[in-house]
């Protein structure tokens, strides 16, 4: 995700590599995944979703922290990244209000507050999907997404003023690859479908390679205009038809090796950054805005803009390793 953000020419090799999605939709996918099993886990001990609301909390002071820091550093120190902020510097009282209600989030700085509704919401989702409305909860989520195509957000955002920036992301669409996350993890721990001894993934898989290598092809190869999707199915934004359809064959491919061959994608080294993945994220965006606010002598060009990006992702690992240390010395 760090080198997808930083300017080409890596970002530009690994930006949508696999077809039509990107780092994205892994991400959201696997937090509602993740965080419907540990749901699963809480709920059989007798605890509540409290969990999820501190999380979110918490989540939330990340990214004012992040934002007031960032508001800061380019109205004092710099002038290259100010564009990003000109409706606060225009607005601070009433930026600020909706800012931390977050309705205006400034670009590359949308995904945590995405999470922090996506979370709060799902504390109290989650608990309904658990008790038999798993299926009304993903069908309401559907609806949702398809709505979202056809502008449900510009929809209801006429009723704010019209310099408000809710983000790229369309929360109507990117709400169903979280909620599609968590309906896989109760089909996998609650109903059995999508288990080892089940042989639906296994007939899935002969379906969705062949899909996910035209997907490929498609995007990477083929240059014909008459056979190229339509911005309307792979746009990023409210998650298009068939950029959905192609990541979740890609889920799919990635299931049936994580099942029949899992240590191809072990990767242990990555472990410490999962758990602390708040802290490389906020950094993360950080360092984004830091390389855009660089000279463009040095942004777009050899070594500087290679050695960056990679240089960027061994301070995070340097950092979730520093926490990691921290963590294993205060428990001791």
């Amino acid at each position: 995700m760090t080198l997808d953000h930083f300017s080409s020419p890596i970002s530009h090799v690994l930006y949508q590599c696999f077809g039509f999605f990107s780092a994205a939709e892994g991400f959201f996918f696997l937090s509602g995944f993740v965080g419907m099993l540990a749901t699963i886990s809480k709920t059989a001990r007798g605890e509540t979703t409290r969990w999820m609301q501190k999380r979110a909390f918490r989540i939330w002071i990340y990214h004012i922290v992040s934002l007031l820091f960032l508001v800061s550093a380019a109205l004092f120190f710099f002038p290259r990244i100010q564009h990003f902020f000109v409706a606060l510097y225009a607005h601070p009282f009433l930026g600020a209000g909706l800012s931390a209600v977050l309705v205006h989030t400034p670009e590359w700085l949308d995904v945590l507050p995405l999470y922090v509704i996506l979370l709060a919401l799902a504390s109290f989702i989650f608990p309904r999907m658990l008790r038999g409305h798993f299926l009304q909860t993903w069908a309401i989520s559907f609806a949702l997404w398809i709505l979202a195509q056809f502008h449900l957000r510009e929809f209801i955002l006429q009723i704010f003023p019209d310099w408000i920036y809710p983000g790229f992301f369309d929360f109507f669409a990117w709400q169903f690859v979280y909620m599609t996350g968590a309906s896989a993890a109760i089909l996998w721990k609650k109903m059995n479908i999508l288990s080892s001894e089940n042989s639906f993934l296994d007939r899935a898989f002969f379906v969705a390679l062949p899909f996910c290598i035209f997907c490929f092809c498609l995007r990477h190869f083929i240059d014909s205009p008459i056979l190229q999707p339509s911005e309307f199915l792979i746009a990023k934004d409210h998650v298009g038809l068939l950029r959905f359809a192609n990541f979740l064959a890609f889920v799919c491919v990635i299931s049936f090796l994580v099942r029949h061959k899992p240590a191809l994608l072990d990767f242990g080294f990555c472990r410490i950054l999962g758990r602390h993945s708040l802290e490389v994220y906020s950094l993360h965006t950080i360092g984004v805005y830091l390389w855009i606010a660089t000279p463009a002598a040095i942004q777009y060009h050899l070594p500087f803009n290679v050695l960056a990006p990679i240089f960027c992702c061994c301070i995070l690992v340097g950092v979730a390793a520093l926490l990691e240390r921290q963590n294993k010395s205060r428990h001791k």
